[in-house]
Formats: structure tokens, C-alpha cells, sequence
């Protein structure tokens, strides 16, 4: 007895240590190894940590949204969101986001009708993770909202808006909800309208921030690489003295049932797709969410999906598109099929009311099917960060903070059976629950060019022109920060490249094995196959597309459906895809299964059997896709500067896309090109092969040698390159369909490759430049002193094997104001010309450079993609210690000199499309399109399309 009594008390000491440690915290509940605590004050923190991570995502989640915008002030929580990075009491004005941008990899928020979230992805270091706490609590207790930021950040919601409201498909859904709800609940967009915007008064917004940002109305959620002691104490520091208030009962959406809409039928005329689309929805109903969830698999899925099977495979549209949003007041099922001018609408129509309608009869081996992919997906989802906070995040918002749901919500989708599935469907996806939505493109009648109204000079919409932004740290604290990282990188490769085997097959191909445990538990390989010459390529760049998608889809032994679920069963995927003169294969699996799997591939791969049917299929789809109008601003922006960067002859693989040189080249191609294409190119004779992962070197060593021997070709090879081209700097005024946007696209080519020494020093202007969308020297010129645009992109790229660089930029901006556009780019330009950056933006840029740089280290998977790169250019990892010492000695003379050498604005080439452009022949053969071919300029074009969808921020 006595024994047990001082076990007792050993553990109440042990437990009323823990516990007195965080007084005002309280573990309410936990999940696999994830916890929910709780303050005094009500937050709720909610902590997924993974040891494996490099990263830390933080999302600060307040239970309020569009929902609770009083009534004729709709925005007003869009709006302030917008303005909860203009500083706080502590944190003033635009140090307030310039201390985002330094601790943070990436920063962003989003306001929808539930909710408004602050997330942040963080190095996994206790400062950084401090500051971030630190910054969310001023936020959440100490926001300063200043009437002289709320102009400027109406007009920037309002070009947010121009944007998304010139989709075809958000135009759709907003129909849609209008007719559900009218003007009211869920028929109100969250981003707001220019009437009732401008009638927000300070009051109304201070009014909304003290009666909804409240620690009892607020979840942080904390995913990644972190100490949960230093975690919580942090957050109880920050967080605890902040005072919780009563919260208003938040707006209740009303009951709705469809099967009463009176408006059920919709149609949008803008852009370039023709599209069918049946909307299924109805009100509340948690029970059936599991099996809806499943739907676009079963539909949509290749190739076993009902829906692509009916539609695609039949050749009665070009592709089929599904997905789910299932909430807590209603649940929607969207499901529609892509179809060209020369197919047949009706009966486009007919087949989707007749494949989605009609009672199901999906089998336990097609559900047994997305069991698997879900499971596959769900354990590839828990090994990310950002995936898991996102996740628990949306299930805070959806189900009254219950995040648990989520497992439970698994295991009943592992535990649906077909019958329930089938009924589900049957009774939910009915003629009383669809609405049809019809996309058509623009009509010619908004394709002509308009008289546009003489444009004001470019004015300040910020008293802000002459403000001196004060320095957010000695430029000596971010020298020590970059000496830090330094060394955190060379410990990093030094120890890295110990554990690399590289070296060559008995056939001469180069491999680079790095034995290790991925953090997804995962095993990866990449083989680059590289063959022929700019000559003997002439004229089959369609046939290597269409090698590169058929080598995958069948083989003499398996089918398509055979390959796929060997992809499920194995945790894995693989695919192939055509660049420059080769061929890229990324094969995947979970390690227990990569050697089975990649063996399953290669043999796939060595006996590829190019079925007439499949490549019909392709081939028509394709035809299909380029029968298309091509005049979105974007798309014409794109066909007009590729025209005009053009150097190589048409057929030449670096030749840019051109709509009609592209249909004859498909029109031409057969089958037998293809099997004859791969029998002369498709071998290793200049491959490289990388793998990384849980394996046996040996084994594999042993295996590729027996394997890739004898697999030889006689055709000669030579990579591609593209030589350093200057252009004579120009402007051209396109015109393109009425739409609310147009489209900025500039370039300026400079003689400089990857490995040249003036290339750190560009890559350092190219962040100051345009690396953050809120404080860099785009983002202040055209966005926040002018409110010109939402979001905008810019980048660089460096060819690995000439001197020949590209800088782009790219932006979307209010029809009518290109000219001021240009005026600002050439002012962020001319400025920098003549003053270059400051001391401070070099230090910041290096600092947040090499941030980046050490984070892709502490990623084995984000090595493996280096890793081909490398055997190419015969390296390793430690040349990439020189280009980290040389970011580490950049001076601001280096950077200003390079300013001075490389950007030259007569040779800065301007594109800018909207209806008030000049005609231009899109359809012309000489010169085109949007770049398809990895070229210099092109690798760039491609970066600034992607980081403009991506990085777009509040």
C-alpha cells in the first residue's frame, strides 16, 4: 500500500509540474498525436506536430465571415481582413507585413462565409515561430484599422474581384447561389461589391473587428517541426492577457431545397470553353456526405470512370470534370464535360443528365478502388504540414470546431458499402436537385475593338508617396543571419552528398542513389531519357507529346485499368512527359512496394503498346481542344509575345506553339510515327537515372544494369539550346474579347546563364524586385500606392548551358489602365536604375534567399529533384556551397552594377491586351502563341504564370 501511495504522488507531482508550466492552458482533447488545448480566455490551439517536417504551418482561424457582413455592407470581412496587415499599436504600418515577409516562407488569408484565416508557413526555428505568435496576437487584440488604407484597399478588392468575376465559372456559381438564396446568406459574395464597399465606414469595420476577433471566437492551428513546450508557453505569454468578449450569435443560413429554386438554368459567354455542367445540391444533410464525397472518383476517374467512359471514350466531348462541396448548411455535387465547336451540344447535354441519372450500379471492386486512392492520399496527406493544418482548419470551420471528425469521417469511407453508395447517388443526383449550367465563349460582338476615354496621369491613391519606411533590422542582424544559414547549408550538403552514391551503369548511364527515409515513407525515381537533334527532331514535336502520353497507358501484357491499379495497390503514381529532346519518367511508390513497382514500369515501359484506340482518343481530344477561340487577354498577351520573340523555323522543337500549325502537325500524325519514333529515339543511350528512398543500392545496382542492358539506339544526340537573343524594346496594344481585366506581359533577355558570376547578383535585384506582393518594389507601385492590380509575377530564369537569361513580368490590371501599367513598371525599373536597392533590401533579400535555400535541404525529396540536374552537368551537392558563399559576399555594389549592366529598358519588350488593343491576327502562322518548348524565356514565361495563381495575397 504504501508503494502504490508513493506512486500516486510521484505522479501527481510530475503531473501538477506539467500542468502549473501552462496554468491557463488546458488539454481538452487528442487524436493521433494530435492535441486540442484550450486558454481561459477560450482559444483553442489546435497541435499536429511531425518531427519530419521541415516546415511549420500556422493558420489563426476566426469563426466569422461574409455571413456576418451587416446587411448592405457586403465585403465589410473581406475588407478588413485586407487591412489586418496595415500594422497594430505595437507593430506599426508596413512593418507589420515586412516582418511577414521576413519570418515567413509565405504568408496569405482568405475570408469566405464562414470564416477569415490568417496562415503562415514558418522555418521550423523557435524565433521565427515566436515572431509569428507575437504578430498573430497583436492582430488579433491590437489591429489599427486607418481610414487612409481603406481607398486603396477597396479598389485592390475590386480588381480581386474583376478577376475572379471574369471566370466563367465563378460567374456560374454565383448564378447558382443568387437563385438559391437571392441577395442574402450564401447568394452574397464574401469579396464584396463596389456599392455597398465604398459605404463602409471606420466605425463599421472597428465595430466588426472588436465584436468577432476574440480569443473565444478564434482556433490557431499549428502543423510541422516544433517544440510543443516552447509552443504553448509562447502562445500562453501572447495570447492569455487578451480579454475574451461575448461573441453575437453568428448569422444562420436558411433551410434550402432546391427542388423549390425557380431559376434553374444558367449560361455564362466568356472565354474560350464550351462546357455543360449539372450542379446537384440540396440543404443540410451530414448523413450522406461520406458516399457524395466518393462521386467524383467514381465518375470522373480514369479509366474506370462511368462518366469518362460515356462521354470521353465515345467521343461525344473532350473531357469530363467532377468535385464535391459538402458544408454544413448544404451539399453540392458538380459534375460537367469540356466539349468543342464540333461536337454535338445536345447530345453532350443528354449523355450527362442520362450517365449521372440513371440508377447506379457501381461495383465493390470500383468503390474497393477509391478506398485505396483515399487511403493512399490521406497517409500522403498526414506527412505535409500544410495539408494537415489545412484539413483540420476546414473541419473547425465546417463542424462546430469538431476536428476529430475528420478520422471519423475516414473510417466511415472505409467502411461504405455499395449499396449505400448506389442509393445515395441514385436518390441525390436526380432531375429535382440539378441545376444546369451551360459556359459558352465570348460573343463576337464583345470581340471588337472600343474607344477608350483619355487616361489620367498616373495618381497616388495613398498619402503614402513620400513615406520613409523605417529599417525593420540592422542590416548587421541579417548579416549574422545569413552566416548562420551559411552554415546551417554547408553542415547540411557537406553531411548530404556523404550519403549520395553516384556513379555509372555497365551501359555508360549515370545514376544517383541516395538511400534515406523520405518523410512521406515513400520512395522515388526519375530517368531523364534524352535523344536526338534539333534536325533529326524536326517536325515531331506532336509525336513526342503523343509518345510521352500513350508510353504509359498500356503495354503488350497490362491495360490501362491493369496499370492504374498497380498504381493504387503500390501508394504510388507514374507518368511521362515530353522536354526539349527527351522524355522525363517520375515513378513513386510507398517504399515496402517501389521495387515491385518500378520493375511493373519498366517493363511497361520496355514493351509500351500504343493502342490504335488510345491514340485515336488523344488525338481527337487534342484536335478538339485547339478547334477554340484564342482571344482571353491572357492567351492573346501570350501568342502575341512568343510571336515576337520567335527565332527558330517552324517544326524546330523550340519553335513556340501556333494553333494552326499545331492542328496540321496533329492532323498528320499517326500511330505508326509513334511506334517508329519510339523504336528510333526511346532508349538509354544519354539517360540518367536518380532514386531516392528506402532502398537496397546493391539490389538496385545489380537490377538496372540486368535490366536497361542492350536497350540501345543508333541515333545521334545533341542537346538543345537557345543562344542569348537582344530585342529592340517595344510596346504593342493587342486587342482581345471584352473581359474586366487585361493582360500585362513584359520581357527583357540578358546574356547571362546560371553558372555566369552576375547571376546571384540578378536573382537579389529579381527579389527586391517582385518577390513579395505586398512590400516588394512592384508590389508597392502597383498594387498598394496605386491599386492597379490584385496580383502580379515576376521572375528570372538562367539557362544551364549558355549565357542567356530572361526577366519577366506579368500582371492582370482593370481594362483600360495598360498604359499606367507600363508607366509604373518602367518607374520601379527607371528608379532602381538610377538609385539601385538599399542596404537593407540586400541583407533582407540574402537572408530570406538562403532561408529558402536551407529549407529545400532539410526536404530529401526536394533533393531527389536536384539530383538529375546534377549528373547532367556531372556535379554534386557541393557546388552549390559556391553559389551560397557567393549570395553570402553579394555586396549593394554588386547588385547595383548588375542593375546597371543588364537592365536595359531599350530592350524591354511590352505586351498589353484588352479590348481597347489594335487588331491582331491570332490565328497568323508566321510567329506565335503561348510558349510551349523549356526554353530560356519560356522556363520564365511558365514561372510567372504559375507564381501568379499561387502567390495572388491579401
Amino acid at each position: 500500500m504504501l508503494m502504490r501511495l508513493k506512486k500516486l504522488t510521484v505522479a501527481l507531482w510530475v503531473f501538477g509540474v506539467s500542468a502549473g508550466s501552462f496554468a491557463q492552458i488546458v488539454l481538452v482533447k487528442s487524436e493521433q498525436n494530435i492535441e486540442e488545448y484550450k486558454l481561459d480566455n477560450g482559444l483553442r490551439v489546435i497541435l499536429a506536430p511531425n518531427d519530419k517536417e521541415s516546415k511549420v504551418f500556422m493558420n489563426t482561424v476566426y469563426l466569422t465571415g461574409a455571413l456576418n457582413d451587416p446587411q448592405g455592407k457586403g465585403g465589410l470581412a473581406h475588407l478588413l481582413e485586407h487591412l489586418a496587415f496595415k500594422g497594430t499599436e505595437n507593430v506599426k504600418g508596413e512593418e507589420y507585413q515586412r516582418r511577414l515577409d521576413q519570418y515567413t516562407l509565405m504568408s496569405n488569408a482568405s475570408t469566405d462565409y464562414y470564416s477569415t484565416k490568417y496562415m503562415s508557413v514558418i522555418r521550423p526555428e523557435k524565433t521565427a515561430i515566436d515572431e509569428m505568435i507575437y504578430l498573430e496576437a497583436e492582430r488579433m487584440d491590437k489591429l489599427v484599422l486607418q481610414e487612409k488604407f481603406v481607398p486603396s484597399e477597396i479598389n485592390i478588392v475590386m480588381r480581386e474581384r474583376e478577376v475572379r468575376m471574369d471566370q466563367p465559372y465563378a460567374v456560374l456559381m454565383d448564378q447558382m447561389w443568387k437563385s438559391a438564396y437571392g441577395n442574402q446568406s450564401l447568394g452574397r459574395l464574401p469579396i464584396g461589391d463596389l456599392k455597398e464597399l465604398q459605404s463602409i465606414k471606420m466605425d463599421e469595420l472597428n465595430t466588426f473587428y472588436r465584436k468577432w476577433y476574440a480569443p473565444n471566437n478564434a482556433v490557431m492551428v499549428i502543423a510541422g517541426k516544433f517544440d510543443k513546450a516552447d509552443v504553448l508557453k509562447a502562445i500562453d505569454k501572447n495570447f492569455s492577457g487578451i480579454p475574451a468578449r461575448t461573441i453575437p450569435e453568428s448569422a444562420k443560413v436558411p433551410n434550402l431545397d432546391s427542388t423549390q429554386m425557380k431559376v434553374r438554368q444558367f449560361m455564362v459567354q466568356k472565354g474560350s470553353d464550351f462546357g455543360k455542367f449539372n450542379i446537384y445540391l440540396n440543404g443540410k444533410n451530414l448523413k450522406i456526405q461520406t458516399a457524395l464525397s466518393v462521386a467524383p472518383y467514381l465518375y470522373t476517374m480514369q479509366p474506370s470512370g462511368h462518366l469518362y467512359k460515356d462521354i470521353v471514350e465515345n467521343g461525344i466531348a473532350t473531357n469530363v470534370q467532377a468535385t464535391t462541396w459538402l458544408a454544413q448548411d448544404f451539399n453540392l455535387v458538380f459534375l460537367g464535360a469540356i466539349y468543342a465547336p464540333n461536337h454535338d451540344e445536345k447530345k453532350v447535354g443528354a449523355q450527362l443528365n442520362s450517365s449521372v441519372e440513371k440508377p447506379q450500379n457501381f461495383t465493390d471492386t470500383e468503390l474497393s478502388r477509391i478506398k485505396n486512392l483515399v487511403k493512399n492520399n490521406q497517409k500522403a496527406m498526414m506527412s505535409s504540414a500544410s495539408a494537415v493544418g489545412g484539413i483540420l482548419s476546414d473541419y473547425v470551420v465546417n463542424y462546430d470546431g469538431d476536428w476529430t471528425k475528420f478520422f471519423r469521417d475516414q473510417d466511415e469511407l472505409m467502411n461504405l458499402d455499395v449499396k449505400q453508395v448506389n442509393q445515395v447517388l441514385s436518390e441525390f443526383l436526380s432531375p429535382e436537385h440539378r441545376i444546369t449550367g451551360d459556359v459558352k465563349p465570348t460573343p463576337e460582338d464583345q470581340k471588337k475593338a472600343q474607344q477608350q476615354a483619355q487616361v489620367a496621369e498616373l495618381g497616388k491613391t495613398l498619402d503614402q508617396q513620400d513615406q520613409v519606411v523605417e529599417p525593420l533590422k540592422d542590416v548587421s542582424v541579417y548579416k549574422a543571419e545569413v552566416a548562420d544559414l551559411l552554415k546551417k547549408s554547408t553542415a547540411m550538403l557537406n553531411a548530404t552528398e556523404k550519403k549520395i552514391q553516384r556513379g555509372q551503369l555497365k551501359n555508360g548511364m549515370p545514376y544517383a542513389f541516395y538511400p534515406t527515409i523520405t518523410r512521406d515513407d515513400k520512395t522515388y525515381a526519375s530517368i531523364a531519357v534524352d535523344f536526338g537533334t534539333a534536325e533529326s527532331l524536326m517536325n515531331k514535336s506532336e509525336i513526342i507529346d503523343l509518345t510521352a502520353y500513350l508510353l504509359l497507358r498500356a503495354s503488350k501484357d497490362y491495360s490501362l485499368q491493369d496499370i492504374a491499379d498497380k498504381s493504387i495497390a503500390s501508394g504510388g503514381s507514374a507518368s511521362a512527359s515530353a522536354s526539349d529532346n527527351g522524355m522525363n519518367i517520375q515513378i513513386v511508390a510507398n517504399k515496402e512496394n517501389f521495387a515491385d513497382f518500378f520493375d511493373y514500369i519498366v517493363k511497361v515501359m520496355k514493351s509500351p503498346k500504343f493502342e490504335q484506340t488510345q491514340f485515336d482518343l488523344i488525338k481527337s481530344q487534342s484536335l478538339s481542344s485547339l478547334n477554340r477561340p484564342y482571344t482571353e487577354p491572357e492567351t492573346v498577351a501570350s501568342l502575341t509575345i512568343a510571336r515576337i520573340a520567335e527565332t527558330f523555323q517552324p517544326g524546330d522543337l523550340r519553335y513556340h506553339f501556333e494553333p494552326d500549325f499545331a492542328k496540321k502537325q496533329l492532323e498528320a500524325a499517326t500511330v505508326e510515327q509513334v511506334k517508329q519514333f519510339y523504336a528510333d529515339f526511346f532508349n538509354m543511350d544519354h539517360a540518367k537515372i536518380a532514386i531516392t528512398g528506402d532502398i537496397d543500392s546493391k539490389a538496385m545496382l545489380k537490377y538496372l544494369n540486368t535490366t536497361l542492358k542492350g536497350w540501345t539506339g543508333k541515333q545521334a544526340y545533341a542537346k538543345l539550346s537557345e543562344p542569348f537573343t537582344a530585342y529592340p524594346a517595344q510596346k504593342k496594344h493587342v486587342l482581345s474579347e471584352q473581359r474586366e481585366f487585361g493582360s500585362y506581359q513584359s520581357f527583357l533577355t540578358f546574356p547571362v546563364g546560371n553558372d555566369h558570376p552576375d547571376a546571384v547578383a540578378l536573382m537579389v535585384f529579381g527579389y527586391v524586385l517582385g518577390e513579395s506582393q505586398l512590400s516588394s518594389r512592384l508590389a508597392m507601385e502597383l498594387r498598394e500606392k496605386n491599386a492597379l492590380v490584385y496580383g502580379f509575377s515576376s521572375g528570372q530564369s538562367f539557362s544551364e548551358d549558355s549565357n542567356s537569361g530572361a526577366l519577366t513580368i506579368s500582371a492582370n490590371y482593370t481594362a483600360g489602365k495598360s498604359a499606367q501599367v507600363s508607366q509604373a513598371v518602367h518607374k520601379v525599373l527607371t528608379d532602381l536604375l538610377n538609385k539601385g536597392i538599399t542596404e537593407q533590401e540586400l541583407e533582407a533579400a540574402k537572408a530570406n534567399i538562403m532561408k529558402k535555400r536551407v529549407t529545400s535541404l532539410e526536404d530529401e525529396r526536394r533533393i531527389h529533384r536536384m539530383l538529375v540536374a546534377q549528373l547532367d552537368k556531372k556535379r554534386d551537392l557541393l557546388y552549390r556551397k559556391k553559389r551560397d558563399q557567393a549570395f553570402a559576399q553579394l555586396t549593394k555594389a554588386d547588385v547595383d552594377a548588375a542593375i546597371k549592366k543588364y537592365i536595359k529598358l531599350d530592350q524591354l519588350v511590352e505586351v498589353m491586351a484588352d479590348q481597347y488593343g489594335q487588331p491582331t491576327d491570332l490565328n497568323a502562322s508566321e510567329k506565335s502563341v503561348q510558349p510551349k518548348q523549356n526554353t530560356v524565356l519560356n522556363k520564365a514565361v511558365d514561372q510567372v504564370k504559375s507564381a501568379e495563381k499561387v502567390l495572388q495575397v491579401k
